[in-house]
């Protein structure tokens, strides 16, 4: 049984107390994984070890301990694998995401399969059938929208139960075993997997720490712009609505009501949105983006917005964009710098702490003398 894990640290969840990610919960198929003290939990033992939340996850903060996707998209590779089954080396084909679909799509020399012939004899299928070919059909969108001739076909690829298990073997059997997992460990997670408790996670220090010192993009975004890199580029770049793509995003700033209050490039868990030293500017990389949407819920303004739609262009010629430049000073009564529009070198917090006062000695702003 395979041993499902979450790596706290990556949980938008955790670094946002705003959150409203639930896509874990949405795809689970068998709905053990709820929200507890809004950090996702789940019992260990009612895991199918599908894989769906790891794809559908922004910052891959689930694990399987017996899977890895990138891992499994090389072997397919390197063993001109065109046949992708639920029966060979993968718990579920929901186990990949958008973006491991379209690099397997690009690097592979072949059209790809996704052999759905088992899904009507899966339990789990009700849920992870329509999953797979919602993600298929995105994928398919992007390599038409990129002049990609490659499609991914979702299809009953109609081999025999003999022929699958011949298949399985030959592939096991070419297979590098230098990662396989230790005998002692494989079973300690194999008991792990069988606890009916819930398993609920709270954030300890090294969280923190790593969430301070280890912000990235996630291996499968490399490998999607490793990928394009290896392509040719489309004759045209084009631009597609933003509601078509589930992975990645731009994004439009009102200077005019922003407070640069710093809080949406502080909580990027990939560092796509950046400051520099003085915090006069902030700078956008769409191509660490993995549309969490953490930016967004915690600007009270509301003026970080999304584009409505994503310029393709941006995946082959990646640039990182200033959203917005400020007018820095000091305040005159703390010290601090802020975003300066003109009136008294006063900071927006320390006007607030004068005009309380003046409410509490019931001074009115025009009889202030001072």
């Amino acid at each position: 049984m395979s041993l499902l894990s979450l790596d706290v640290s990556k949980c938008v969840r955790t670094t946002n107390k705003f959150s409203t990610c639930k896509k874990c919960v949405e795809v689970c198929p068998t709905q053990t994984i709820t929200i507890a003290e809004q950090i996702p939990s789940f019992i260990p033992n009612d895991c199918v070890g599908c894989g769906g939340c790891i794809a559908v996850c922004p910052d891959v903060a689930y694990s399987l301990d017996d899977f890895s996707s990138i891992n499994y998209i090389f072997s397919l590779l390197e063993h001109k694998r065109d046949t992708l089954t639920c029966k060979e080396l993968i718990p579920c084909l929901a186990a990949l995401s958008v973006e491991e679909l379209i690099a397997l799509a690009l690097l592979h020399p072949e059209e790809l399969r996704l052999d759905r012939g088992y899904c009507s004899e899966c339990e789990i299928a009700q849920t992870n059938e329509p999953l797979i070919e919602a993600r298929v059909e995105e994928a398919n969108f992007i390599l038409e929208a990129i002049e990609n001739t490659k499609r991914l076909r979702f299809e009953d690829v109609g081999e025999s139960v003999e022929q699958k298990e011949n298949n399985r073997r030959e592939f096991f059997a070419k297979l590098n075993l230098k990662d396989a997992i230790k005998a002692k460990q494989k079973f300690e997670n194999e008991v792990e997997a069988t606890l009916e408790e819930e398993k609920t996670h709270q954030v300890s220090y090294e969280d923190i720490q790593k969430i301070r010192n280890q912000k990235g993009i996630p291996d499968r975004r490399k490998l999607l712009l490793m990928a394009l890199q290896k392509t040719t580029p489309p004759s045209v770049f084009h631009t597609v609505s933003i509601e078509d793509v589930s992975f990645i995003s731009q994004k439009i700033l009102d200077e005019d009501t922003c407070t640069n209050c710093q809080m949406c490039y502080r909580i990027c868990p990939t560092e796509a949105l950046s400051s520099n030293k003085d915090n006069s500017s902030i700078f956008f990389d769409p191509t660490s983006c993995i549309k969490c949407n953490s930016c967004h819920e915690v600007c009270e303004p509301e003026s970080l917005t999304l584009r409505s739609v994503f310029d393709l262009e941006v995946l082959y010629n990646p640039k990182r964009q200033t959203l917005a430049s400020f007018t820095m000073k000091r305040c005159d009564e703390c010290g601090m710098p802020f975003v300066y529009r003109g009136g008294e070198v006063m900071c927006n917090r320390c006007r607030i702490e004068e005009e309380e006062a003046m409410n509490l000695w019931g001074i009115k702003p025009e009889d202030r003398s001072f």
